[in-house]
């Protein structure tokens, strides 16, 4: 963590979509707040949201307001005194998807809690959704879940440009799985950190 001091937010995101009781950004949240931290952690996931089951939070109104202009951040976000977190749920999804002052507006949030809080960590959706490439290039460090033992391949070259096209910085790579071919996932790995000579790998 003291390579990633001048990395304030983060978010984190799959390849692919995954159904789990836990969240690595919670994880990471957690860890980085018991170093005495201030961290707020939020999730971005309007599809499958799931900080409020993990910390049993309303999620009536959260962070999908914010993002529609609807309320300021300050409004919605709930400390966890015995984790020493500040927690930001996704809210209901839009039903109209999100309006075109979507990015800016996060924009102002991440610039924002980044004065507030030495660490934004943010659980994202899945990358395939169009939200997380504004989410990516919004954030100064992504962390990409990949699962290499699912049944469909994540070596296409689509994942990579799509991400490079977002104008994400990968910092880490998390696999969810054994890779049953371990010298084709290295090989994926390889190629995804290819444009970013300075990304830290995670296994």
């Amino acid at each position: 963590m003291n390579k990633l001091k001048s990395i304030k937010s983060i978010l984190v995101t799959n390849t692919r979509s995954y159904t789990d009781s836990n969240s690595v950004a919670a994880d990471l949240a957690q860890m980085i707040a018991q170093t005495g931290k201030q961290v707020l952690l939020v999730d971005a996931d309007f599809h499958q949201p799931i900080l409020h089951q993990i910390y049993q939070l309303p999620n009536r109104i959260g962070f999908s307001d914010v993002l529609a202009g609807k309320r300021p951040a300050s409004e919605i976000i709930h400390f966890n005194p015995d984790l020493h977190l500040s927690i930001i749920p996704s809210g209901r999804k839009p039903t109209a998807g999100f309006e075109p002052g979507f990015q800016k507006r996060l924009n102002e949030f991440l610039q924002e809690q980044k004065s507030c809080f030495d660490k934004v960590i943010i659980h994202g959706p899945p990358f395939f959704y169009d939200e997380t490439a504004s989410l990516a290039g919004g954030v100064d460090g992504v962390i990409l879940l990949i699962h290499p033992g699912y049944a469909k391949s994540e070596t296409s070259k689509a994942i990579i440009e799509k991400i490079q096209r977002s104008g994400a910085t990968i910092i880490g790579v998390v696999m969810r799985n054994q890779p049953k071919h371990p010298l084709n996932q290295t090989a994926f790995i390889d190629r995804l950190l290819s444009y970013d000579k300075g990304a830290r790998l995670v296994l």
